[in-house]
Formats: structure tokens, C-alpha cells, sequence
């Protein structure tokens, strides 16, 4: 008996565990990172900084609120919601500066993007970001979406050192990286394009001298006129 079966069902299989595991090391992080706040919370409380401790925890305040009301009231998708939530964490424990802008909303999404799907685009765009940003003294990554129009766009911009003329071209090719090592790599970019051809989408990168933009557009009509 012989049993053939297509290789793309288990490359994406292998996509969407991979893509699991990285987001569950960073709820880790998230984690981990809430857990040191803590303990400097502690550490002014026993030396009766009172003040510092309060500050402290105004300020953290603050921007948890003003986070958490974009993501919770302003973006209405589930998926959406947790990878966000992830790189947050991230981007905390790695002192980035993650921008959600204000004017950020969307609706639930339609039922044919699935969840692998969106991980592996936002995702690796957004991680893609964090390396960009790795050697910058004042890091900073934004986020915005909307779904106004025909179209759900996603924007993530970064004010690391851009990319270079000669590598756009190849950017999106599987295997192709401008960093050196012995890790794999290659593969994020090119999986997050992929991912967002199967929905009939494009991938726009305007890399300019102070940030580079990478803009997904993914329509909200499914090819062939099917409404979601």
C-alpha cells in the first residue's frame, strides 16, 4: 500500500507549530519580564522609596491602559489580539518600544483567514522588525491596522538601518538573509509572503532613511466573489 500525500500540507503544518512555539516562548517572555517589575516594586517598597514605587506604578499603568484599550476595544479580532499581546511582551523584555497607533481599528476577520495564516505573516514581519532594530540605541516599532475599505492593512514600521538596494529584490526569496550565522534563516519573510499570496494579498516595503515600512494588504473578498 502506498499512501501519497502533498508537501505543502505538512510545510505548512511545520510553519504553523513553529510559529506556535515562538509565540508561546514569548508569552514566556511577557512573563518573565512582569515578573522582574515585580520584584523592583518590592525592592522600593523594603527601602521605603514610596515615592519611586508609586511613580513606578502610575507609570506602568498608564501605558498598560493605553495599550490595552487599542487592542481590547479597538481591535475586535481575537488573532489579532494575541499575537499582539506576544510581541508586546517581547518587545518589553528586549526594552522596544512597541507604538500601537491611536487611530488603529478593525472588525473581526473574515473567517477565511485563519489564525497559522496570520501568525506567520504579522508574526515574522514583526519579528523581522525586532532584528532590524537589534543595533539601534533608541529602538522603536509601530503598529497600525484598519480595515477601511475593500482591503484589511496592516502596517509595521521600524527605525532600524533599513535594507539594503542590492537585497530588496531578494527579500521575500526563501533562504535569503543578510544576517550572518549559523542559524537558519531566510525563511520568515518568505513564509509571511507566501501566507499572504494563498489570501490574494500583497506585501508593500518603502525602505526609507529614517524607517522601513513593510504594508500588508489582505482583501476582505475571497477570489471568485465569495463574501465572507
Amino acid at each position: 500500500v502506498a499512501v501519497f500525500r502533498e508537501k505543502t500540507e505538512i510545510e505548512q503544518m511545520i510553519n504553523t507549530l513553529s510559529e506556535m512555539k515562538t509565540y508561546s516562548e514569548e508569552l514566556r517572555a511577557q512573563t518573565h519580564e512582569f515578573t522582574n517589575k515585580l520584584y523592583v516594586l518590592s525592592g522600593l517598597l523594603q527601602l521605603g522609596e514610596y515615592d519611586e514605587a508609586i511613580e513606578m506604578i502610575q507609570g506602568e499603568t498608564t501605558e498598560l491602559e493605553f495599550q490595552n484599550q487599542i487592542v481590547f476595544e479597538q481591535i475586535r479580532d481575537t488573532k489579532v489580539q494575541v499575537i499582539l499581546l506576544g510581541k508586546i511582551g517581547k518587545a518589553s523584555e528586549k526594552k522596544i518600544l512597541f507604538e500601537i497607533a491611536p487611530e488603529t481599528y478593525i472588525d473581526k476577520l473574515p473567517d477565511h483567514i485563519r489564525l497559522s495564516q496570520l501568525t506567520l505573516i504579522l508574526g515574522n514581519i514583526i519579528d523581522n522588525a525586532f532584528e532590524a532594530v537589534s543595533d539601534v540605541e533608541k529602538p522603536v516599532i509601530k503598529f497600525f491596522a484598519t480595515d477601511i475599505g475593500e482591503d484589511i492593512i496592516f502596517e509595521i514600521s521600524d527605525n532600524g538601518k533599513g535594507i539594503a538596494d542590492e537585497d530588496m529584490p531578494s527579500l521575500f526569496e526563501r533562504g535569503f538573509s543578510s544576517k550572518e550565522g549559523e542559524d537558519l534563516r531566510g525563511y520568515g519573510l518568505s513564509n509571511a509572503d507566501k501566507s499572504v499570496k494563498e489570501l490574494g494579498g500583497i506585501i508593500e516595503v518603502q525602505n526609507g532613511k529614517e524607517n522601513t515600512v513593510f504594508t500588508v494588504y489582505l482583501p476582505k473578498q475571497l477570489q471568485g466573489g465569495e463574501k465572507q
